[in-house]
């Protein structure tokens, strides 16, 4: 920008005075407008005030160009605390010259913005000769070097500068004209969600723990504490706590709580089972034997986490329930069939030509050529019917069931899908040991089976059976997605490397949870347009991005096969999400966490059929049959020529005679 002779228009806006509109960053206001009132400028989500801002720079010239500075700050300050996103969807600042009709001599724009601990300044050049449209800058980044939280009172600010360098009169329009689209991800009023309060440890919150749900908001580094009597002779009391869904960069840690008694003797460590709930994280933490009398249980935020939670409690009386882990059945085994679709009671299975078909068929072809051998008694059977029967056999029989069967050998660079699902607990693994950040964030793990934009789905299936879907289509039912042990590929991924209890808790409850989800739409993609006949299954998906489903602390299926259009991909998606996912995993002794899904059946309308899947079939359709009908013209061949042979011999008898 040059610097000149100043010329400086600063409209601000007075933090005494009285607000034209309102304003407020959040989920709900998502679009700030530029306007003016009376002199004072700001920034606000109504589109109100004057319609336009004007200027006049006669004095300006190129030797000594003036330089116009319009500052725009938030009016009303910020309320929410607002989580930002990673790009701005668009600024627009309509800013016209008006002698100049043909857009001659619009200037640059110099534009600042501070959005809390962002602060991001571009240059935006003017709309081509001849468009006296706005000036638009869209999908630009913003620096999040200081973090993304945008906090209550936190400065908003924009700050549009430019240069003139000759006599002319500038307009900025207003009201709507000239705003920012700012697409927040995620908002919280921390003010209004902190309505646990008073709770602290200096005046801890009177409730009732059994049989009642109390709410709290654990803001910033906030101290919640609760207090309640506790009956004498317990053999448990267990505190099940739900905590809302939040983005990873403001969940608070779900730690433990303190819990002591009256004389402040911390009770004994607990049990903790730790579970999904759809987007919900539960604790469920259990005491053994507490003492009597009066509590105090206190959870400790962390600075810049936000998180509303609700918890209640259940007690077990000695001698009265179970009070030991076998009560968790740690049953985690993926069940096959709930995403199948269609007649599934007309299961079978390929019946596809091979090594014993090309051992019949090599036998026959080879009595067909020693009939070239003989002195035939028709001239028909060398010329045609042997011929016939040859091509047959050798097609239907060795070549289409040669092929099938060099079909089922893996392709170069396919993965079976044990070592596919090794690869997608390696993401989330990385994800969870560098905290979700830079290139190990949310896009490193939230692609299906872990893979992103770019990447490819190389993967080889046993066909165990198929089943019309009823629409002439087939569904294919793969060996290996029978019985996959859960636990068995989650806990064994632990022993790659030490990690913390929380990190430890947060990588079970996540791999369990996105194993399930990818699993059920692997299921629901096995869908082809012909009955299948060989034994093997070929997939080759190239992925690309999508915008998936689930929050965005636990996003799933941010990407799909090329082939499959965005449409397609979010009918199939939403008819294959559970109505109910749980994960679950305790810390009581055992290696083991539980799967729970619950969910109404897809309908064969809401499947698709991907491009990409490719079954062992061999050259041609319904070799089997092909080589049945060669070794049918044989065998009629061969009773032919006994029939003539006898006419023959019968006819020389009774001439001899």
């Amino acid at each position: 920008m040059r610097w000149g002779r100043w010329a400086v228009m600063l409209v601000m806006i007075s933090l005494l005075s009285t607000p034209i509109a309102s304003a407020d960053l959040s989920m709900e206001n998502q679009s700030l407008n530029l306007v003016c009132s009376n002199n004072v400028c700001s920034l606000s989500t109504k589109a109100v005030g004057d319609m336009a801002l004007t200027g006049e720079e006669r004095q300006a010239n190129p030797a000594q160009p003036a330089t116009i500075v319009l500052e725009f700050p938030m009016s009303p300050s910020q309320m929410t605390v607002s989580l930002l996103p990673a790009t701005i969807e668009s600024m627009i600042f309509d800013l016209r010259i008006t002698e100049d009709n043909l857009g001659i001599t619009r200037p640059e724009l110099y534009v600042e913005l501070v959005v809390g601990p962002s602060s991001n300044a571009w240059v935006i050049e003017p709309p081509e000769l001849g468009d006296q449209g706005p000036y638009i800058l869209e999908n630009a980044d913003l620096d999040h070097s200081n973090g993304r939280i945008l906090k209550s009172g936190d400065e908003v600010l924009v700050r549009v500068s430019f240069d003139i360098s000759q006599p002319v009169t500038w307009e900025l329009h207003l009201a709507g004209e000239s705003r920012i689209e700012l697409p927040i991800e995620w908002s919280i009023d921390a003010e209004a969600s902190n309505y646990d309060e008073p709770s602290s440890f200096s005046e801890p919150r009177a409730i009732t723990l059994i049989g009642s749900t109390t709410q709290g908001g654990l803001m910033g580094a906030d101290v919640d504490c609760f207090r309640f009597d506790v009956e004498a002779q317990l053999s448990s009391l267990t505190v099940m706590i739900s905590w809302d869904s939040a983005p990873l960069e403001v969940e608070q840690s779900n730690v433990i709580p303190e819990f002591w008694d009256s004389e402040g003797r911390a009770e004994s460590e607990p049990e903790i089972r730790t579970k999904y709930e759809g987007d919900l994280v539960v604790n469920d933490i259990r005491w053994m034997e507490p003492n009597e009398g009066e509590h105090t249980l206190c959870w400790t935020g962390m600075s810049d986490r936000y998180q509303t939670y609700s918890f209640t409690g259940s007690k077990t009386i000695m001698g009265v329930g179970s009070t030991t882990p076998e009560e968790f059945t740690g049953d985690a085994t993926w069940d096959t069939g709930i995403s199948q679709v269609g007649q599934t009671e007309f299961a079978s299975q390929s019946n596809g030509a091979g090594v014993m078909t090309m051992v019949a068929a090599s036998v026959s072809i080879l009595v067909a050529l020693s009939g070239y051998m003989m002195k035939l008694s028709s001239p028909w059977l060398p010329r045609f019917m042997l011929p016939l029967s040859i091509l047959l056999l050798l097609f239907g029989g060795i070549i289409s069931p040669a092929v099938s069967i060099s079909n089922e050998s893996p392709n170069p660079g396919e993965m079976t899908l044990d070592e596919l699902l090794d690869k997608r607990l390696n993401r989330v693994y990385q994800g969870v040991i560098n905290d979700d950040q830079g290139e190990f964030g949310p896009h490193w793990y939230g692609g299906f089976m872990g893979l992103n934009d770019g990447e490819q789905i190389n993967l080889m299936l046993s066909i165990k059976s198929f089943h019309p879907v009823g629409d002439g289509r087939w569904q294919i039912q793969a060996q290996e997605l029978d019985d996959i042990d859960l636990d068995r590929l989650v806990f064994g991924k632990l022993n790659d490397g030490p990690m913390s209890d929380e990190n430890e808790v947060r990588f079970i409850l996540r791999s369990g949870r996105l194993l399930a989800l990818d699993l059920l739409l692997l299921e629901a993609l096995l869908i082809v347009d012909e009955q299948p006949r060989g034994d093997v299954l070929h997939i080759q998906w190239d992925m690309v991005s999508d915008s998936g489903m689930s929050s965005l602390s636990s996003p799933a299926w941010t990407s799909r096969p090329d082939t499959v259009s965005s449409e397609d991909w979010r009918r199939v998606t939403t008819a294959v999400k559970p109505d109910l996912l749980s994960v679950s995993f305790c810390d009581c002794g055992i290696d083991a966490m539980e799967l729970s899904i619950r969910s109404n059946p897809p309908s064969a309308n809401d499947l698709i059929t991907p491009q990409g899947i490719e079954t062992s079939n061999g050259l041609i359709p319904n070799d089997f049959w092909v080589a049945v009908m060669g070794f049918c013209v044989l065998i009629a061949a061969a009773v032919v020529e006994k029939e003539r042979r006898e006419k023959g011999m019968s006819l020389a008898s009774q001439i001899l005679n």
